[in-house]
């Protein structure tokens, strides 16, 4: 299947750069397994909302006094071999009312119509090669009213049927619509419609067409604005290359299927479920948000998507074809780089995913230019240097999104080898208290050691109160606050010596549960090979520290203030390191 663009001028014209002399065609005939002709023309009819769409464009392309083109959607047309014309299999209906609005406005501006004779139909060529395109039958029919019970009488010819009715209606409301204009007016419009309305044109092969038209109005799907762009990048590579106008038509099509292969190679790799999430997670179309990238890198503009202007494929439709292919090209290669390079991947996710984060990979298009790696790793050092918290006298109530940075810093950043950024985002790895916010909470009943544990941690002047409730046997709501807030107050609970990181799914699952239970569920999911932070990892194996772990079973006082201090010196180390770097590589 070949995809290119066209302009209307180019859809009906049979000189360069037309379609129908890209297929040795002179015309496009319309089968009659087709369906009649059936837009509406009433207010909210297919064949008004098309002008007012078309209107609306017009006026945006005079008030910036700059072209903006408007685009229909993919017609589909095959070629048999030992034809003349071209089938048209999917989109008869635009250009059947294209081929009206062009002849209503090459009767009112005496300008050539280039649709005459180009749409041959096998149930209605008389209406329309003998009326229609027929200037003065024209004028005729447009006098004519459409009567319920005979239809219309023509030249003693009688045309009394929907397909007709509707013909007939569509071209009324053309004229209404045309004839409201000044002549320059009619005349801009019809120069407009000819070089700024675009079309895709889909050609296949070997296929039956009636199996093609059944599969296509069973399942139509509305463009994306990237199969816009790759039709735009394929059609205007070929079209504007003096070296391809010297070759045959089966050569650039053999050029164009090499365009078409590399950027199928592109967009294979952005739509990598690894790639995507690193670079587009919040873009519904990932390669949407790539070629953004590349625009960007050309121009400091910004797209949105699900626009139905199509901004993006206009800024591309006015650039040099080699600058597209230059950036598309670039843009790959760098983000494919960036990608492979465990120091610049680590960093840059680091940046990306830290919780309260505002950097995309668009803050970072500048350094597309740079000509040296060391350079950029310098760039991208500092940024991160910036971003990791130097004053570790936090806590989660004040500063949440601070002990995410610092943790996940630690997890990131101290070693060279590649963090699963896929599974850390896909699994929403969050902050977890390691010693419950409230203990008892899921029907948790309170060991000894645990009660011992929460004595420690609580200040000196609620220990008196915190004994008493705790010593019972069993306690009410209201017992169990007196504890529980006395635990906020020491500071204990929200300790950055009492954070971890940890999944969604286990933050859940754990609830209120007590280290061990979490450690035990932790073991399992690294047996089955899932993916767990080395921090985290270090924590419930209590790894992390040097000697006196204490009770495997039970995260205390003395684990917080000893993993406080720990994270401290880690982190004051790493910083260190990370600037002796900076000087490094700035002398």
């Amino acid at each position: 299947m070949a995809e290119l663009i066209y302009n209307i001028k180019n859809i009906f014209s049979t000189h360069i750069d037309g379609c129908l002399l890209d297929y040795e065609a002179e015309f496009y005939h319309i089968a009659s397994y087709q369906r009649g002709y059936k837009w509406g023309f009433d207010e909210n009819g297919a064949v008004s909302i098309l002008l007012n769409d078309l209107w609306s464009t017009f006026t945006k392309s005079l008030d910036q006094k700059k072209p903006v083109d408007y685009y229909l959607q993919y017609i589909t047309l095959k070629k048999s071999d030992g034809t003349n014309y071209l089938e048209v299999i999917d989109g008869q209906q635009r250009l059947t009312t294209l081929s009206i609005m062009l002849s209503i406005l090459s009767y009112l501006t005496g300008e050539d119509n280039i649709a005459k004779n180009r749409l041959d139909y096998a149930v209605r060529s008389n209406f329309f090669k003998n009326y229609i395109y027929q200037n003065e039958k024209l004028e005729g029919l447009l006098e004519c009213e459409w009567d319920r019970k005979t239809g219309l009488i023509l030249e003693e010819e009688s045309f009394n049927n929907q397909d007709t009715f509707y013909l007939f209606g569509a071209l009324k409301k053309c004229h209404s619509f045309f004839s409201e204009l000044d002549v320059e007016h009619q005349k801009k419009f019809y120069d407009f419609l000819l070089h700024q309305v675009q079309i895709i044109v889909n050609v296949v092969e070997h296929v039956s067409s009636e199996k093609v038209f059944s599969n296509l109005n069973s399942n139509k799907i509305p463009l994306t604005e990237a199969e816009l762009i790759k039709a735009l990048f394929i059609t205007k590579h070929a079209r504007l290359s003096d070296d391809l106008r010297k070759k045959s038509f089966r050569e650039i099509q053999e050029q164009r299927l090499i365009l078409g292969r590399r950027w199928d190679e592109i967009e294979n790799w952005v739509n990598d479920k690894v790639v995507q999430s690193y670079y587009f997670g919040s873009f519904n179309d990932p390669m949407f948000g790539f070629l953004s990238l590349v625009a960007k890198s050309i121009e400091d503009v910004s797209f949105k998507e699900q626009t139905s202007h199509h901004e993006l494929f206009n800024f591309f439709n006015h650039l040099d074809v080699d600058v597209l292919q230059k950036e598309l090209y670039h843009t790959f290669w760098i983000l494919k780089d960036w990608l492979k390079d465990p120091i610049i991947y680590n960093r840059l996710g680091y940046l990306f995913f830290h919780k309260g984060s505002k950097f995309s990979v668009k803050d970072f298009i500048k350094y597309f230019k740079y000509k040296s790696k060391e350079g950029f790793y310098n760039k991208l050092l500092k940024k991160v240097i910036a971003n990791i918290p130097t004053g570790l006298d936090i806590n989660y109530e004040d500063n949440p999104n601070e002990i995410h940075q610092v943790l996940l810093a630690l997890n990131v950043l101290s070693g060279n080898s590649k963090f699963d950024f896929y599974n850390y985002v896909k699994e929403k790895w969050t902050l977890e208290h390691i010693f419950p916010q409230t203990p008892e909470g899921k029907k948790n009943i309170l060991t000894d050691s645990d009660k011992e544990n929460i004595i420690q941690m609580v200040n000196e002047d609620d220990k008196p109160k915190v004994e008493k409730v705790i010593r019972k046997k069993e306690r009410t709501p209201e017992e169990k606050l007196v504890y529980t807030d006395a635990l906020k107050r020491s500071g204990y609970i929200h300790h950055l010596g009492n954070m971890c990181l940890l999944s969604n799914v286990d933050n859940i699952l754990n609830g209120c549960g007590f280290y061990d239970e979490k450690r035990t569920k932790l073991l399992t999911r690294i047996k089955n090979g899932g993916f767990i932070p080395s921090h985290t990892i270090e924590v419930f194996t209590k790894s992390i520290f040097d000697e006196n772990p204490g009770d495997f079973t039970r995260w205390n006082k003395e684990n917080i203030d000893q993993h406080g201090q720990i994270i401290h010196d880690k982190i004051s180390t790493l910083t260190q390191s990370l600037k002796e770097e900076v000087q490094d590589e700035s002398r």
